[in-house]
């Protein structure tokens, strides 16, 4: 195109314009204009040619650095690129592709940023609530051994045994919330590497005592825990500390999260690849925003009114450490029909039952 512009121009001016302005050259002459034609040409066709491929490219690169900056909105001049009847232009086809992946990243990090936006925000007033959770008990274990060691008042031995009492039941309080931290961070760790000390041990009987402790619970007074199962013996391998935690605080959850004199119910199924435990209640249910983000960490929903003292990471630790078995966990839920957790592990082929 560039030889065929510069050849019709040279041919236009030396046999059409010199003619017309009886302007007569000799050869030298026409040598320069035939050059300064050229030229001409030449640069005309650059610029045609930088226009129509070049300015995509910069268009692209303009949206790249756009992207790169946080900006997540359609770069300037979007609009002209396509047609009225909304098909993109020809010197825009080439790219067509880069384009489209370009919007749908554009439209990805967006809804990423919106996502860590909400994670952080969660995660503050999560930091907050653990603040808060530590520093109640806190003060109640400063406030005690105050008293204790006040030396103007003389407490009966009662007296002093409730106090001590009362300490030793918030210090374990805060125990159970560092502890609760110390394991989201092993979890959350970079080689999500989590060291399972397995035994092939009685899911019967182990669940069976899990409950039985959990019956005895001063939380659990007004509730009404059962066990059912057909089977009397099934070995599976596990580790027993682990699951004692993942039991545990689905049942703590199902106990604070519901009304007094709910009926939860603990069922063992033996499947053919695979063991099911099902934890059901007959509470108050929960609601669809509750059950989209329950095994999210930081999260801490309630169902009723009662405050809670959790830490928002008992259902995301029961999560990873259902996964570090090798199992799954899922959540059935009817508003004030109750919610069902369905946990399944992989059987050995050493289980009898």
């Amino acid at each position: 195109m560039w030889i065929f512009a510069s050849s019709i121009f040279i041919l236009i001016g030396v046999e059409g314009i010199l003619p017309l302005i009886n302007k007569s050259i000799n050869e030298d002459s026409e040598n320069i204009f035939v050059l300064w034609i050229f030229g001409f040409s030449t640069i005309a066709c650059i610029g045609a040619f930088g226009w129509y491929f070049g300015g995509p490219l910069g268009f692209i690169m303009t949206w790249i650095h756009q992207l790169s900056q946080e900006n997540y909105e359609k770069p300037e001049g979007f609009s002209k690129i396509y047609t009225r009847k909304g098909k993109l232009r020809m010197r825009y086809l080439l790219y067509q592709e880069v384009l489209q992946h370009l919007q749908s990243l554009s439209f990805k990090l967006q809804a990423a940023e919106i996502e860590r936006e909400k994670v952080e925000q969660a995660k503050q007033e999560w930091i907050a609530g653990i603040s808060h959770d530590l520093k109640t008990p806190l003060t109640y274990v400063t406030g005690y051994s105050t008293l204790l060691l006040n030396e103007q008042y003389e407490w009966s031995k009662g007296e002093a045994q409730s106090f001590i009492q009362e300490i030793a039941d918030k210090g374990k309080h805060m125990e159970e919330l560092i502890q609760d931290l110390s394991l989201v961070i092993q979890l959350n760790s970079a080689n999500g590497y989590l060291p399972l000390h397995k035994e092939n041990l009685d899911i019967v009987e182990f669940t069976k005592r899990i409950v039985a402790n959990m019956s005895n619970n001063p939380q659990a007074n007004d509730y009404r825990l059962h066990f059912e199962t057909d089977i009397s013996i099934l070995n599976v391998e596990f580790d027993a500390k682990f699951m004692q935690r993942i039991l545990q605080n689905i049942l703590m959850n199902s106990i604070i999260h519901n009304p007094h004199n709910t009926d939860i119910y603990t069922q063992i199924f033996n499947r053919s690849e695979h063991v099911e435990i099902h934890i059901v209640d007959n509470g108050v249910g929960i609601s669809r925003h509750m059950l989209d983000n329950i095994f999210q960490q930081y999260y801490r929903g309630t169902t009723t009114d009662a405050s809670s003292e959790g830490t928002g990471l008992g259902m995301a630790i029961v999560y990873k450490l259902v996964q570090a078995h090798n199992g799954t966990i899922s959540i059935e839920s009817e508003i004030s029909k109750g919610t069902t957790f369905n946990i399944t592990f992989p059987k050995n082929r050493r289980s009898t039952s």
